[in-house]
């Protein structure tokens, strides 16, 4: 079916089916739980045949990563009391290629699969041979559960986003994104999307707290791995539930997370090594190695898939060459596949890569594009007073289910956009309420509200900028997606004080413009501009290097401790990893400069463990001689 330019996007699904018709009644807006900590700690210890780990009994799932011999065999058992343990779980390996393309190297870390616990206070680890250094990493990611998203009743006729529950919603703790300056960690990228890909999380199934499961993900990929966020654009659950996942922006107004700018660019993942830019990676919670997932499962898989294809014109049938847009990368893989065709990997399990035919068989069935037009965030209809019926249609417009309703008094609805059936009629698609999921056919007794909710303008700065607060009271404010405010902070300030912003913003429903604060102690808050808030210059460029090495060049490094540094362009503390060298190494080097706000030389490590950090020029450094060029 012919879909015109200005409108080829997926109409969007329900929020919720829980909301009734009222007089008037705006959409409502959701309650969210504020960022949730995951508090972890780390136990390392040499393992020559078994080794217990004590752990708080409070954690709900663990990890364990060891240095080096990447083929080791390791088993866990576990126990609620020190005595009795259950039967030994044998690790499988993370995939080292699950990574963003930028993932620093751990000094030849392998690393385990994230298991849930519950209850459990030691952990006894077995080895297939002596490993100097096994870390257990045991995290509790508990919190309140989310609201059941992703359930409610779908349209056929339209190919819809599947409700998702925000970043906001499932508890992520954004601070963890950004560094000791106050900038991302892992800078977001966009770029016309070619590809989805299915992976599994590899966890365990039946999951009794899956938000937590999405947590305890995220500050694995984001802390524990060094990414800076969570790997997957959407996560899906045993019940059907959508979890946004990799940050792509705010979206305001109840918009639906859809992974994208506001050009419509995906945001880029880190869920295939070198296929990242220009792909979606869409992964179940739980392993599908000897089982399917749930038929609810499933079927938001099949729902996601088909929105994601239709909004970027992707055939789910095909296949095609893959060509990174940044490097040239290539790779000839079906348009809809598992994360197995990317690389050497067993993801995402062989029954479910087994199902894949099927699925995009499914995904094909499910994309019914029709003329019409959409709104994300929703729009409101008013309804006069009378009876109606809501229909559900197939692919080629015929009806499959309805519910005449009748309303007593004018009332309102929210609605996701209209469309032409192909068998006649315009109909309107809405997403609350007694209809929610179901057509209604316009009319003149159906009026769509005169405009949808402006969305904010922002501005956002490559890196933290500093912004001047008088002295005073000042408060800062956490928003809701409708600019309703969830949390507040205020402090007194007893002269003039920086802090530091990543965007400059709008928020609905509230005057004015904010600065979202990334360090200090308004992490995570938006202060308000007002008479003496100024922004500060732009960041300077970093000095001009002494010397570029291309290719890089081989930095010598005698036996001692070395820290490798981060700094902003500003020339604040960004991070740091310090390693001690028992015996003479190397590095590769790109690049001698001074840096900004620091002493002396410093070293642009590419690769191994000190990548993409500064070290500095010292008595134990030393540049080995380039190599000679061909004769």
């Amino acid at each position: 079916m012919h879909v015109k330019t200005a409108i080829a996007r997926p109409f969007i699904a329900a929020l919720a089916a829980a909301m009734l018709f009222t007089a008037g009644a705006p959409m409502a807006a959701r309650v969210q739980p504020g960022p949730v900590k995951v508090h972890a700690s780390e136990v390392s210890q040499r393992v020559e045949g078994t080794r217990d780990f004590a752990i708080p009994s409070a954690t709900t799932h663990i990890e364990v990563h060891w240095a080096g011999e990447p083929g080791a065999q390791l088993t866990a058992a576990f126990s609620s009391d020190g005595r009795s343990f259950s039967d030994p779980t044998a690790f499988v390996a993370e995939d080292a290629d699950e990574a963003p393309d930028a993932d620093p190297k751990a000094d030849g870390e392998t690393f385990g699969p994230l298991m849930g616990v519950d209850g459990i206070t030691v952990v006894r680890i077995r080895a297939d041979r002596p490993l100097k250094r096994v870390t257990l990493l045991a995290l509790d990611a508990s919190g309140p559960d989310v609201q059941p998203l992703g359930l409610g009743a779908e349209a056929l006729g339209g190919t819809p986003i599947p409700g998702v529950i925000s970043r906001a919603a499932w508890g992520a703790d954004e601070s963890i994104r950004f560094d000791g300056a106050g900038d991302e960690r892992w800078p977001r990228e966009y770029f016309p999307l070619q590809k989805l890909v299915v992976h599994h999380t590899a966890g365990r199934n039946a999951d009794p707290n899956p938000a937590a499961t999405v947590r305890a993900i995220y500050y694995f990929h984001a802390v524990t791995r060094r990414w800076g966020d969570i790997g997957y654009n959407y996560l899906i659950d045993e019940a059907g539930r959508v979890y946004e996942g990799r940050a792509s922006r705010d979206y305001w107004n109840g918009t639906i997370p859809s992974s994208d700018n506001l050009g419509g660019l995906a945001v880029a993942g880190g869920h295939a090594k070198y296929h990242n830019q220009g792909t979606m990676g869409i992964a179940l919670l739980g392993t599908f190695t000897t089982q399917a997932p749930t038929a609810a499962a499933q079927a938001a898989l099949v729902r996601m898939l088909a929105w994601a294809a239709a909004k970027y014109h992707i055939d789910p049938r095909a296949s095609g060459t893959y060509v990174n847009p940044q490097t040239g990368v290539s790779r000839y893989t079906a348009n809809i596949t598992g994360h197995r065709d990317y690389q050497s990997t067993t993801c995402p399990g062989g029954v479910l890569y087994a199902l894949m035919p099927t699925i995009r068989s499914q995904v094909a069935a499910a994309m019914n594009l029709w003329p019409g037009q959409l709104y994300n965030p929703p729009r409101h209809l008013t309804f006069q007073a009378g009876t109606y019926i809501g229909y559900q249609f197939n692919g080629s417009g015929g009806i499959t289910a309805s519910k005449p309703y009748t309303l007593a008094r004018a009332s309102s609805a929210p609605t996701g956009g209209w469309a032409t059936n192909p068998r006649g009629g315009s109909y309107w698609y809405v997403t609350a309420g007694v209809w929610a999921g179901y057509w209604v056919q316009g009319s003149a007794r159906i009026v769509l509200d005169p405009s949808s909710p402006p969305t904010p303008v922002v501005e956002e700065f490559d890196t933290a900028r500093p912004v001047t607060l008088p002295a005073g009271v000042r408060t800062g404010y956490r928003f809701n997606v409708f600019g309703s405010v969830t949390g507040s902070k205020a402090l007194t300030l007893t002269g003039p004080t920086v802090i530091w912003a990543t965007k400059r913003s709008g928020i609905p429903n509230q005057g004015g413009r904010w600065y979202y604060v990334t360090l200090g102690a308004w992490s995570g808050y938006w202060i308000l501009e007002t008479a003496g808030v100024t922004l500060g210059a732009a960041p300077p460029p970093y000095p001009k290097p002494i010397a570029i090495y291309d290719p890089p060049r081989t930095l010598q490094l005698a036996p001692g401790t070395y820290v490798g540094y981060q700094y902003s362009r500003y020339g604040i503390l960004a991070g740091s990893y310090s390693h001690t060298l028992t015996a003479p190494s190397s590095a590769p080097t790109s690049r001698y400069s001074t840096l900004p706000g620091q002493t002396g030389k410093w070293y642009y490590i590419v690769d191994g463990i000190w990548e993409s950090y500064w070290i500095r020029e010292s008595s134990g450094t030393t540049l080995a001689p380039a190599p000679l060029g061909p004769m």
